[in-house]
């Protein structure tokens, strides 16, 4: 069965095409998301890294002031030297980026 909320963010460009997802029936919190945004620098080489480091900046600047985030999103943080290497944010399906007080409520409500 199709989750509800799903999505990725992926490292592109220069030879790189590497990503993270996810797929869950409850929407994404902002601390998953940065941990998944941890999960994606960790795939990646020193020089990859480096070559994306103001981008992974950025998606983290946004995922922590996102506020609940509907699909479909997509957010692209690109490196203006280079035109090619970027860090996307995808919400395919559901919502992503609540405040983990949300979820908190949630739950208790449909329960």
């Amino acid at each position: 069965m199709t989750k509800k909320h799903r999505g990725r963010i992926q490292a592109q460009g220069n030879g790189v095409e590497k990503s993270v997802t996810w797929s869950q029936d409850e929407p994404l919190s902002r601390e998953q998301g940065k941990t998944l945004l941890q999960q994606l620098k960790g795939q990646l080489s020193e020089k990859e890294h480096a070559e994306r480091a103001e981008q992974f900046e950025q998606a983290e600047r946004y995922i922590a002031g996102a506020n609940e985030i509907p699909a479909p999103e997509r957010r692209t943080f690109q490196n203006r030297k280079t035109k090619d290497v970027r860090v996307d944010i995808e919400v395919l399906a559901g919502r992503a980026f609540i405040a983990v007080a949300f979820l908190v409520v949630l739950y208790f409500i449909l329960n």
